[in-house]
């Protein structure tokens, strides 16, 4: 069922010699909830929160600066997002646990805090990013950075006392989708198609392109993902078959949507800035007057602020959660049930929660230059993506699985020469841009 019980509900049935009527009903109501559950559920969650306020804007200052070079890359990453993601979904079944948890049976408590911390490390980072982009929204609208900021923080923290993980989930989801406003966009900036096609076969060595093809690479494998989408799946109590199939395929849609966004937000800014590329965008503000010759400046407002707050608030959800899981897990306490029971019942996992939403929102309202910020956790995602893969690996295909659904043969070594071959990209993209400084 996609809608669980809420956590102050109680499961027991009051009646037992329920009529023909109410039982016409139940089926009718259960089937409505068979099909919701097919639409919506862990894959497509984290993959929507995938494009959060940093993808958006690494996707925006890709274009805005190398036009439509790093186009390809987009395109080239779908398979290797389904093909991680779906991994988390073969072990969450099989195994009932969480990524943290399987580190832990199966490497020990060192290895699994040496994970969590760097997850935890990555996921302060990345809450501050998702902040960041809903204080820009705020700032488009005349509030300030520190209002729109804890409006935010506020919005997610009630949610998830309030709500069970089902519901969460759903409300994830529908932001998640406000996404695709860039997909859109993209059209409506009516990008030249032999511009698009020559501009994709380019390529450059400067420092500056090389540390965005790693945060490109980071901004689409991310770590977090990882973590959370294997927790889920043992939140959402998914362990049949029938679950295994359709929780890959709303993972493979997810990937192509979230890289979707991606290409839109990318194309979208390339086309707006063909006739000025080499021009790094300052804030969000820049996006918004990029587009507003063509849409006109209060849909671009309009535009610009679905998607980043749609985004945002999605991967707010899902950095919060990946964090407090993992923080639980490498402890050895269950977190199965944890978003469908009260705080009070669960105080180590809520205690988490907050911590890693409070101390971001601390360090953010320092201030920070939004754009730097999001590039710099993007780059930090691609340089920490060989930890979360090479677990992943190692996990999928050792004794953690069954025999009969541990990956072997040639996906094994397709997934070893993807995964080795985007985490030796992307740490090198990295490094040889910080020792190349512009």
């Amino acid at each position: 069922m996609l809608v669980a019980p809420g956590k102050k509900q109680d499961t027991t049935s009051e009646l037992s010699d329920a009529s023909t009527s109410e039982s016409e009903t139940s089926t009718s109501v259960g089937s409505s909830a068979w099909l919701a559950a097919s639409a919506i559920g862990p894959g497509l969650f984290v993959c929507l929160a995938d494009t959060d306020a940093g993808c958006l804007i690494v996707a925006a200052q890709s274009g805005a600066r190398w036009g439509y070079s790093l186009l390809p890359l987009q395109v080239l990453l779908i398979p290797v997002l389904f093909l991680a993601q779906e991994l988390t979904v073969r072990l969450g079944i099989h195994t009932g646990q969480g990524h943290t948890a399987c580190i832990r049976q199966h490497f020990g408590p060192a290895w699994a805090w040496f994970a969590c911390v760097l997850l935890v490390i990555e996921c302060f980072f990345a809450m501050m990013s998702e902040m960041s982009g809903i204080a820009a929204v705020g700032e488009l609208w005349g509030l300030s950075r520190s209002l729109a900021t804890l409006l935010s923080a506020s919005t997610v923290i009630a949610v998830v006392l309030f709500c069970n993980y089902a519901q969460i989930e759903v409300i994830g989801v529908v932001f998640g989708l406000f996404e695709l406003v860039f997909v859109l966009t993209m059209f409506l900036m009516h990008p030249s198609p032999s511009d698009v096609f020559w501009g994709s076969l380019e390529f450059h060595s400067e420092p500056a392109y090389m540390k965005l093809v790693a945060a490109n690479i980071g901004a689409v494998i991310m770590p977090w993902m990882v973590y959370f989408q294997q927790s889920a799946v043992v939140a959402r109590g998914l362990s049949t078959s029938k679950d295994l199939t359709r929780e890959r395929t709303q993972t493979l849609v997810g990937s192509v949507l979230t890289q979707l966004v991606m290409i839109g937000a990318l194309v979208t800014l390339a086309a707006a800035h063909s006739a000025s590329k080499n021009k790094d965008l300052e804030d969000v503000h820049g996006i918004v007057k990029a587009l507003s010759p063509v849409l006109g400046e209060w849909v671009s407002k309009v535009f610009v602020s679905l998607g980043f707050l749609g985004g945002s608030i999605c991967a707010a959800f899902v950095v919060s959660l990946a964090a407090a899981w993992a923080l639980c897990e490498a402890m050895g306490w269950d977190t199965a049930g944890s978003l469908d029971e009260p705080p009070l019942k669960r105080p180590h996992f809520y205690s988490c929660f907050l911590a890693v939403i409070i101390i971001g929102i601390i360090v953010l309202l320092t201030g920070v230059n939004v754009v730097k910020l999001n590039v710099f956790v993007e780059l930090l995602d691609g340089v920490l993506m060989p930890f979360a893969v090479g677990f992943l690996f190692l996990l999928a295909t050792g004794d953690a699985l069954p025999a009969e659904v541990r990956v072997v043969g040639c996906h094994k070594w397709l997934l070893a020469f993807l995964f080795g071959t985007c985490s030796a990209l992307s740490v090198c993209s990295a490094c040889y841009s910080l020792v190349s400084s512009e």
